[in-house]
């Protein structure tokens, strides 16, 4: 079985990666667990839970654990300290997935990519960071067909009229606030949109995941290397 470790920031990105892989990678050959890290101020008191999974599910050639780090700025951090217990147990691929905001502003970001390998060991794994500009909404703000699916009435034309932008076309990596942008759109119908389960899975339910894969990857350069690296991970490479 080959084994990939994912490190999130929180529950969007677990659900959004979780629903990515189910929809791209056939789920007779994948088996997604899902695990928290929480509390402590270093790795002694960081508490790693494996959440339950379904124990009738048969062996599959791939496994996937998504860890839910509960925050930005502990997601190298925990794969630091992770790092060689995921090596023991035969993983052969970490990645890192996080925001840039709020901690760092665009211009920023080179510092931010060079600070997250901090005192990473990249032998006999090398992890990849994969960085969610300005936040990981901003993959959803551009996935412009599901506002369709919140209501009829959303609109690239009205959410353009509404707030002068074009998720379609422009570039989302510069809305410097993407989760209120979702929030502002929605709101347009009546709807909302927090970091709360019910609202998170509203939307992770309405996303086009074949647009996605097949083509944000050429508007998003991070995610673009993310979807690379699963189809050398999930191809055998």
């Amino acid at each position: 079985m080959k084994k990939m470790a994912i490190f999130v920031e929180g529950l969007t990105e677990l659900k959004f990666i979780d629903r990515l892989l189910r929809e791209v990678v056939s789920e007779k050959n994948l088996e997604i667990t899902h695990a928290q890290l929480r509390g402590g101020h270093n790795s002694t008191h960081r508490q790693l839970t494996i959440l339950p999974k379904d124990k009738s599910l048969a062996a599959r050639e791939y496994c996937v654990t998504i860890y839910d780090s509960g925050t930005d700025n502990r997601v190298a951090s925990d794969i630091r300290d992770q790092y060689d217990s995921l090596v023991r147990a035969g993983f052969s691929r970490i990645i890192g997935v996080r925001d840039v905001r709020p901690e760092c502003t665009l211009d920023q970001i080179p510092k931010l990519r060079r600070g997250l390998r901090f005192k990473i060991k990249t032998q006999p794994i090398d992890p990849l960071f994969i960085l969610c500009i300005m936040e990981t909404e901003a993959w959803f703000l551009a996935e412009f067909t599901h506002y369709r699916h919140i209501s009829p009435a959303l609109t690239t034309s009205r959410i353009f009229e509404a707030f002068g932008f074009d998720p379609e076309h422009d570039d989302m990596e510069l809305r410097t606030e993407p989760a209120q942008d979702l929030t502002n759109i929605y709101q347009l119908e009546g709807f909302t949109y927090k970091k709360r389960s019910h609202t998170i899975q509203r939307t992770i339910d309405a996303l086009d995941y074949c647009r996605i894969y097949l083509e944000h990857g050429d508007r998003f350069s991070d995610l673009g290397s993310f979807i690379t690296l699963l189809e050398d991970f999930f191809s055998g490479s």
